[in-house]
Parts: structure tokens; sequence; C-alpha cells
């Protein structure tokens, strides 16, 4: 039989195996030749097989997990329709089958709580892009936590979780510090966020670049404060964090980049001189007004830590 003829048989086996009146002697005869077919050199058979049966409701396992496991073309209809698979096999599935294949799997019309999450904690960046972009895909607050751990740098894949109008309440405001700009205003629209997003965000920028420079040299520091300040994240709130936290390294730092003075001379203004000198160096750098007291706050609290 050539090729062209076992591609039609290939679409009539699947449609007895598809359906559910078939005799039993007649569905076992169907079985067989269908392993055969599973097995056929020719991807074109296969995949003819593969979307016949695909939304079969009952097939041999053995012959279920030879579609799941074959080229992508094959694999990933058969996967985004087929409800035939167990939670335990879902869970061996999604560690075995190719990246394509997970894509698939993260669009089905039907993912459970555990398939999501097994999903958001094997699958890459697209798979998890796509599984945050499928409305059938349960966020529950064990998906959130590795989506929201797993890609952290991959803001698209937060930015898409964004625009969910599913999420529980506390992964929204985790959320809302890790995103884009334009997706915290989404966020803010559609969870009725918009009085706090933006100190939120503040405060989440300045904790994150703050991890990051604590344990540089001075030389680092100053080549990280330089390149904030050219991006314009230098900012007076990122400046009293880092005096609140006591990365007074750093704030010396930040400060000089800014104001142009001296490393030294900051420093020396901060421990000792007086306030109205704190308030120029202050000023210079940009500091608003509204600031200054909250500055001059926790500078006194510093001297006075250090004679204690």
């Amino acid at each position: 039989m050539d090729d062209d003829g076992r591609v039609q048989v290939a679409g009539r086996v699947g449609a007895v195996l598809a359906e559910a009146a078939t005799p039993a002697a007649d569905r076992r005869a169907a079985e067989l030749l269908a392993h055969d077919l599973a097995k056929d050199a020719i991807e074109r058979v296969r995949s003819a097989l593969s979307d016949a049966i695909k939304n079969a409701r009952h097939l041999p396992r053995t012959l279920a997990m030879m579609i799941a496991h074959d080229v992508d073309s094959v694999a990933c209809p058969f996967l985004q329709a087929t409800d035939v698979f167990t939670e335990t096999d879902w869970q061996s599935l999604v560690l075995t089958v190719s990246r394509n294949a997970r894509i698939s799997v993260a669009r089905r019309q039907s993912i459970s709580a555990p398939l999501a999450l097994s999903l958001a904690e094997v699958g890459d960046s697209v798979v998890a892009e796509t599984l945050v972009g499928n409305p059938a895909a349960p966020m529950s607050a064990a998906v959130c936590d590795v989506l929201l751990g797993r890609f952290e740098s991959e803001i698209w894949v937060l930015d898409k979780m964004a625009e969910r109008g599913d999420l529980l309440a506390d992964i929204v405001t985790r959320l809302v510090l890790k995103v884009s700009a334009a997706a915290r205003e989404k966020l803010g629209a559609a969870y009725g966020l918009d009085d706090f997003t933006a100190p939120v965000a503040a405060q989440a920028e300045a904790t994150a670049v703050l991890k990051t420079v604590a344990p540089m040299s001075r030389k680092d520091l100053v080549a990280a404060a330089e390149t904030l300040h050219a991006e314009q994240r230098l900012t007076p709130f990122l400046m009293l964090t880092a005096l609140r936290e006591r990365q007074l390294a750093f704030l010396e730092v930040a400060l000089s980049v800014v104001s142009g003075r001296s490393i030294e001379h900051v420093r020396s203004v901060l421990e000792r001189a007086d306030t109205a000198t704190v308030a120029g160096l202050l000023e210079k750098a940009g500091i608003p007004a509204a600031m200054l007291g909250d500055f001059h706050a926790e500078i006194d609290a510093v001297r006075m830590a250090k004679k204690a």
C-alpha cells in the first residue's frame, strides 16, 4: 500500500477508535492496526492517525504514549486536545515531551492545577507565557509563586500574567513590584490599585537595587551608581532608602555621583558637618525640599548610633 493509502487507512482507523459506539471486536482490531500505524516510517501517516484520535474518549495507554512522544507535528495537536491521560500521566509527560509539546499542553482548554504547576516548574519562558495567557490555566498561589520566582528577569512573562483578571490579591501586590510600567497601570486599573502602585513600585525598585549593590566593592559601587544615574534610576527615594537601610557606602557613592563632589567630601559632610552644610550637599544632589527632613533625621540617627 502506498503512502496516500496508509494515510487514508490511518484516518479511518482513528475514526473507528473515536466512535464511542464501536463494537468491542472492531475496536480491538482497530487498536492493533493503530499500534502498527503509530510506528509507520511516514510522518504523514502518523499525523493522520494522531489527528483522527485526538478527541477519542478511550485509547490504549501505550498507543496514546507513542503519539505523545512522537515528533512535534504528530504529538502537539494530540496533546493539546486529548483527554485520555490521567493526572499521573500528565506529570510524567511534562517531564519527557519536547518543549513544543509542553507549549501545546499549556494551550489546552482543560488544565488541572497540578498540571499548571508542573508546567510552571519545568517549562521555559515561552511555555510560561503560553500558560499565563491561557484563561483555562488556573493561576493558583502555588503556580504564581513559581512563575514569580523563576521568571523575574523575563518581564514579558510577568506582564502577560498581569493581563489576567483572576489573580489572588497577594499575587497582585507582589506582581506589581516586578512588571513594566504599562503592565502596572493595567493592574492598577483592573484591581483598583491606582492609589499605591507608584510608591509600591518605587519601593520594589529600591529594594532590588540595594540587594544587588550590597556585596559590591567600592569600585563596583561607583560603576553601578554611574549606570543608575545615566538611566535616571538614582532617585532621591533610592538614596533615602539606602540611608534608612544603612547602606552608607552606596549612599556616599550615589551622592558623590549625583552632586559631583568627591566621595571623601560626601563622607565628611554626612559624618560631621552642620545642618546647613548637609542641606547644601543634599540640595546639590537634587534631593527635593519635601524629603530633606527625612534625610536629616536619618543622618542624625546614624551619627547617634556611632557615638553610642
